[in-house]
C-alpha cells in the first residue's frame, strides 16, 4: 500500500510473518519508518552497534537510512507484524510515543513494550486488512489507534517517573488552582494537606517554580481577577471576594503592586482598548 491519504503521514506498507529461524544478514537501509509488534517468540534487534533480544509484547522501530539487522532465535523464532510509514510528521508522532529520541538512553529510542497483546495484534492486523482491501482511511484510522496507545503508554511513564519533590509541587499546584476561591485557603492550609512542613514546600517552590507558594497564590488569585475585570461587570470588591481575598483594599494594594495599575484602571483601560 503505497497511496497518500496525507504527505504528512500515511502507511507505506504492512504485513506479518511467522519467521523461521536463518543466519543473520545485514538488512538494507530504508527510507520510511518501519515500526514491529511481536505477537510470540523471540529474537535478536540490532540497530546503531547495540543489541536487544525482544520477546512477544515488545516491539521495535526503524527509522529511514539506519543500518540494522533482526532475526528469530531458533528453539523459539519469533511471529511478528510490521508497518511501515512515511511522511513528514513520522519523526514528531513516534517521538511523542517516547520513541527515537535523541538522548543517551537508547534503548527507549527503538524498542518499546506494550502488554494487551490482543489489543496490539488485533490493531496492527486491521491495518494490515484495511491495506489490503484499499481501505485506506479506516487503515489510517487504526494505525492512529496504535500511536494514540503508545502515547498514552508514554505519558503515564514520564508521571511515575516524577521524583517525589516534583510530586508535590505538581499536587501543590493543582490544589491553589482548585482552592484559591477560598478565602482561609493558605500556604499553611496548602502544606497540611499534602502533609509536609511549610518550609519544605517553600524550598520545593523555589527550587522547581522559582518562586514562593504564597507568591504563586496570590499569582493565581490576581491572574483570575484580570479575567473576570475584563470579562464580567462584577464590582471590584465582588472580584476581590470571588479570587479568595479577605477584603477589597488588599485586593487592590495586591493588584497595583504586581500588575503596576489598580484594579479599576485596569478595568477602564480594557475597556478603553476596546472601543
Amino acid at each position: 500500500m503505497k497511496e497518500k491519504v496525507s504527505n504528512d503521514f500515511y502507511i507505506f506498507e504492512c504485513g506479518y510473518e511467522d519467521v523461521q529461524p536463518r543466519d543473520p544478514y545485514q538488512y538494507e537501509p530504508i527510507d520510511y519508518y518501519l515500526i514491529h509488534y511481536i505477537t510470540k517468540g523471540e529474537g535478536l534487534f540490532f540497530i546503531e552497534d547495540e543489541v536487544h533480544h525482544l520477546k512477544e509484547k515488545e516491539g521495535f522501530i526503524i527509522p529511514p537510512n539506519t543500518k540494522n539487522n533482526y532475526y528469530p532465535l531458533a528453539g523459539n523464532p519469533w511471529s511478528y507484524r510490521w508497518i511501515g510509514f512515511n511522511g513528514n510528521l513520522c519523526r514528531q508522532f513516534f517521538q511523542q510515543c517516547g520513541l527515537l529520541h535523541d538522548t543517551s538512553n537508547t534503548t527507549a529510542n527503538y524498542i518499546y513494550t506494550f502488554n494487551d497483546k490482543d489489543k496490539m495484534d488485533k490493531l496492527f492486523g486491521n491495518v494490515y486488512h484495511y491495506s489490503d482491501t484499499d481501505q485506506h482511511f479506516a487503515a489510517l484510522g487504526d494505525a492512529y489507534q496504535i500511536l494514540n496507545l503508545l502515547k498514552k503508554q508514554h505519558q503515564e511513564e514520564i508521571r511515575h517517573r516524577l521524583t517525589d519533590a516534583e510530586k508535590y509541587v505538581q499536587h501543590a499546584v493543582k490544589l491553589i488552582h482548585n482552592n484559591y476561591q477560598t478565602m482561609d485557603f493558605s500556604v499553611e492550609v496548602l502544606a497540611n494537606k499534602i502533609q509536609i512542613e511549610r518550609s519544605y514546600l517553600f524550598r520545593l517552590f523555589k527550587k522547581h517554580l522559582n518562586i514562593s507558594p504564597k507568591a504563586y497564590l496570590v499569582q493565581t488569585r490576581l491572574n483570575k481577577s484580570t479575567e473576570l475585570l475584563r470579562k464580567s461587570s462584577n464590582s471590584i470588591e465582588e472580584i476581590a471576594y470571588l479570587v479568595g481575598f479577605q477584603s477589597a483594599s488588599h485586593f487592590s494594594r495586591q493588584f497595583s503592586k504586581n500588575k503596576g495599575v489598580s484594579p479599576s484602571a485596569y478595568r477602564s483601560r480594557f475597556f478603553a482598548e476596546k472601543k
